[in-house]
């Protein structure tokens, strides 16, 4: 008789490696399915982790520029692409070697192959010989992530139409660049290319960019980029991509046409659930492509369990995460706190970053909430001034009665470390005043939100 599994999860990205890590630690006998070479999905292998990567080396190469005004004589200064990709591959390659000894470490049996539903209990994995072999068990985590979207008009190549999967093998930093769709992706693409040389544009449909943020938050960020002298487009429409060999001409609804060196599509992106066997089991994919769960990851068929980017969820690392936490406790028979996703922040790893949790300023004025404002910036902490990151703000949305935290939208440095405060706070149900009265350390640049704090009742002191 074959093995039958306590669980099998289907998708190695940080929703189903977490699931699987955490399922095994409860005692559950349990199988990992990836299609892929490589474990971590499309965070470590093409998203999050050497997006990141390169960042950072956008980050130093912008301080080494600055070398002169903190006290440094350097001569001329230049990068190696080359080296900076090497770099990313190998924290990239160190991150996979981690994550198979985790596998191993926990007795997780890794199974490689395209896995399709056969039946409740049952799936058959098509290896990339072509076998198929039938894999049983009593629990199924679906987790297969998403893929890039793309237009049925402006497909890429990998050559010079490029998505964010391509763009981080790029060989070079190109002259100029255009990037369709000013959404977290294309920001901060936008904002690496751009401080390592490209002359950037960005070209948005909607009427601003990154608009599910803070309208005073992406004002900011707008100033910003403009600084690094990237040209962003809003409320331009995309109709045609013609790559002409060495350069591609873009057209656009009511402009000129412009041509580019490169071009990357990042108009967002969409689950992966069109071929995993749904059918055979009952399931069917809403509009979108989503498969709808209950508050516990639970579909419709009572032992096949679904989180990440499948659901209608934020589609967040961190979020796949511990959506996959609390299902496998539900498997082994726990019961989790439901997640509240007011407190699941967001974050833009942009120059400056950008970071958030719960209602923008504008979704409390479309529901018709009680709300008042507390803001402080960055420029006058003494921790900004040593770091040069004078840049930005925190910006404290509350409720005037209860003083309940509704919303916080930082930009500016380490925004996106500083916002897991506020997630903390967010779920002790955490009041402005007392985040006021916790006591920041001195120099920190998080003083910045104490004092955002104390601006609630017009107590700010460096102000």
């Amino acid at each position: 008789m074959s093995k039958v599994y306590d669980l099998v999860v289907i998708g190695a990205g940080p929703g189903g490696e977490v699931g699987a890590i955490r399922a095994a630690q409860l005692g559950l006998s349990v199988a990992l399915i990836e299609k892929r070479a490589h474990l971590g999905g499309t965070c470590l292998n093409v998203g999050c982790i050497p997006t990141k990567a390169l960042l950072a080396s956008a980050k130093t190469w912008t301080k080494l520029q600055q070398a002169p005004e903190l006290g440094f004589t350097t001569g001329d200064i230049s990068y190696n692409w080359a080296k900076i990709m090497e770099r990313k591959d190998k924290i990239v390659d160190q991150q996979r070697k981690g994550l198979r000894f985790l596998m191993k470490k926990n007795k997780i049996d890794v199974i490689e192959g395209h896995a399709r539903l056969s039946g409740k209990t049952s799936i058959a994995v098509t290896g990339n010989d072509g076998k198929v072999t039938n894999v049983n068990t009593k629990n199924i985590l679906l987790a297969t992530g998403s893929r890039v979207k793309e237009l049925p008009f402006a497909k890429s190549n990998g050559k010079n139409i490029m998505t964010s999967d391509t763009i981080l093998s790029i060989d070079h930093v190109p002259k100029s660049m255009a990037v369709v769709g000013g959404g977290v992706v294309g920001t901060e693409f936008a904002s690496l290319f751009a401080r390592m040389g490209s002359d950037v544009t960005i070209i948005e449909l909607f009427p601003q960019i990154l608009p599910t943020e803070d309208g005073e938050v992406v004002k900011e960020m707008v100033r910003n980029l403009k600084k690094q002298k990237i040209k962003i487009d809003t409320a331009t429409k995309l109709s045609k991509l013609d790559d002409k060999g060495k350069k591609v001409k873009v057209s656009c609804e009511g402009k000129d046409d412009r041509e580019f060196d490169k071009v990357l599509l990042s108009i967002g992106r969409e689950p992966v659930t069109d071929d995993l066997g749904l059918d055979k089991v009952g399931l069917k994919a809403e509009k979108g492509g989503f498969i709808k769960v209950d508050e516990h990851y639970k579909t419709a068929v009572p032992n096949i369990y679904a989180i990440g980017d499948i659901i209608a969820t934020p589609a967040l690392a961190h979020t796949a995460s511990a959506e996959a936490h609390h299902a496998v406790e539900v498997i082994a028979g726990h019961k989790p706190q439901v997640i509240n996703y007011e407190a699941n922040p967001n974050a833009i790893y942009t120059y400056p970053e950008v970071a958030s949790i719960g209602h923008t300023e504008e979704a409390c004025k479309e529901k018709g909430l009680d709300y008042k404002v507390a803001k402080f910036p960055f420029a006058p902490m003494a921790k900004a001034k040593i770091e040069d990151a004078g840049v930005g703000f925190v910006k404290i949305i509350f409720e005037p009665k209860y003083r309940e935290i509704l919303g916080v939208h930082i930009i500016g440095a380490t925004a996106t470390e500083m916002i897991a405060e506020f997630a903390l706070g967010k779920i002790l149900e955490t009041t402005v005043d007392e985040i006021g009265m916790t006591i920041h350390p001195h120099p920190t640049i998080s003083e910045t939100i104490m004092e955002a704090a104390h601006a609630a009742t017009g107590g700010a002191i460096h102000m």
